[in-house]
């Protein structure tokens, strides 16, 4: 595959199951093909396995995931694989989160941040309260 394609992709969707959580690779297409596909605003993480504050991010955005289940899906994607979904989005630093509606980008935040803030940043962008 070549790198800059965003042919085959494949990510990390965070699903949830009754009381549990499970993140798992997907394929598909395109990175558009999900945004496209999804019936709920999808939160990305832009992230990196050497970065720590990414690290730290993952617990919680399993947490976040499992708390909004019915308000966004929460998706990962590695900037090392896909750099050219990076670059398209400017991603510069990282974690950088971007919520994605109706397949376009409709809020931008980065670094990392605690599970309530983050559940209040979503909601707060989304105009919704759980």
């Amino acid at each position: 595959m070549n790198k800059n394609s965003q042919s085959d992709f494949d990510c990390i969707v965070v699903n949830m199951y009754w009381h549990y959580v499970a993140a798992k690779k997907q394929t598909f297409s395109t990175f558009d093909e999900l945004l496209q596909n999804s019936d709920k605003p999808v939160l990305v993480d832009f992230y990196a396995t050497w970065c720590g504050p990414c690290q730290f991010m993952a617990p919680i955005l399993n947490e976040v995931g499992a708390v909004l289940k019915d308000t966004i899906q929460v998706v990962k994607i590695d900037t090392e694989k896909y750099p050219s979904i990076a670059d398209k989005y400017k991603i510069e630093a990282l974690p950088t989160f971007i919520i994605f509606k109706d397949a376009k980008p409709y809020d931008r935040f980065e670094g990392a941040l605690t599970k309530d803030q983050l559940i209040q940043r979503i909601e707060s962008s989304l105009n919704v309260k759980q």
